[in-house]
């Protein structure tokens, strides 16, 4: 049953994702992509944006999205469910332990050691969207207009301070006259 597979699947990945949305971003592509074959790149690309873009966080968002993909409303809602429930289960029992044992070396020590490995993930995230992202579907090589379009959105947002929401707007619409 699809519903199923879609609810363990991302069961797993929000169980096995530290760090966040972007650190669960590889794991989803892993699954969606390359594991299951649920959806090809170019369309993990088009939900990785659409992610990015919906407000909420972006690995519920990603999980809802390739759900819908996959199978529909239904899809979304176990995808969804799937990837959130850890996390609830997780936080339920950390704020108790946390709680109890905050003041321990042991507990610190853990999260330092979660750190560098959160990072890493984040790392290869990025590394996999920007893949995509600068490349030209159709040919696989890499496409100006594309690298344009980071290297303005990434020094507009690094030294003018531009709002994000503002930066994807104007990417939006350079890509309806650049491609």
């Amino acid at each position: 049953m699809l519903y199923l597979a879609l609810f363990f699947q991302f069961f797993l990945i929000g169980a096995l994702s530290f760090g966040g949305g972007y650190a669960s971003l590889p794991l989803i592509q892993s699954a969606v992509v390359e594991n299951r074959g649920w959806l090809t790149c170019e369309e993990f690309a088009d939900i990785l944006t659409l992610s990015e873009v919906t407000p909420g966080p972006i690995a519920l968002n990603a999980a809802s999205f390739a759900g819908f993909r996959t199978a529909g409303i239904a899809g979304s809602i176990a995808a969804t469910l799937g990837c959130a429930a850890p996390s609830c289960i997780l936080v339920s029992v950390l704020a108790v332990l946390y709680m109890k044992y905050r003041k321990g070396a042991l507990f610190s020590n853990i999260l330092a050691a979660v750190r560098p490995a959160v990072c890493a993930m984040i790392a290869s995230s990025f590394i996999t969207i920007a893949s995509i992202a600068l490349t030209d579907p159709s040919s696989g090589t890499l496409n100006a207009v594309s690298i344009l379009l980071f290297a303005g959105a990434a020094l507009l947002m690094l030294t003018k301070k531009f709002p994000a929401a503002a930066v994807i707007l104007f990417s939006g619409m350079c890509g309806l006259f650049l491609f």
